[in-house]
């Protein structure tokens, strides 16, 4: 049921439609506005806002604003639909997303796991590699981890909750 229906159009006096006024009240900034309704109008407005769990002032300019739709019930049933196939979409999307994500936190889990073994292994590869030849070896940020920052990254990564 559209509370609002026959605000529509203009009136048979020529005075603006209930859009235009909402939308010249907004371009004015103004803070009130004043459409004359019947009693019966604002009790089902009152009630229909209350079921909404909105307030009187924001509810209603809501309803104003979205609830004066020109859609038929056709197309905002097309429109439902469409919404429905988009959010399996992004269902799908989301699952594959979950599933990757839980791979790569698997997979990051295992590399923890070896990194003392591979930063010791890599520690004396420069360090045979510095007897072979004269030439520079590149300092990594890991070169310089200590212990404690290993069992940091395997308290985060490994051993979770």
């Amino acid at each position: 049921m559209n509370i609002f229906s026959r605000f529509k159009n203009k009136s048979k006096s020529g005075k603006k439609d209930i859009l235009s006024i909402l939308e010249e009240s907004r371009r004015e900034n103004k803070k009130h506005l004043k459409i004359p309704i019947s009693e019966v109008t604002v009790r089902e407005l009152h009630a229909f806002l209350k079921e909404k769990g909105l307030n009187k002032p924001e509810g209603t300019e809501k309803l104003i604003e979205y609830g004066l739709s020109d859609e038929s019930e056709e197309e905002l049933e097309i429109l439902r639909r469409e919404k429905e196939s988009q959010m399996s979409q992004l269902g799908r999307q989301y699952s594959v997303m979950r599933f990757k994500t839980y791979e790569y936190y698997l997979e990051n889990k295992n590399l923890t796991m070896k990194l003392r073994s591979m930063l010791k292994e890599n520690r004396s590869l420069k360090a045979r590699l510095g007897k072979v030849t004269d030439r520079f070896s590149t300092v990594d940020e890991w070169d310089s981890w200590s212990e404690e920052k290993i069992d940091e990254l395997l308290q985060r990564y490994v051993f979770t909750k």
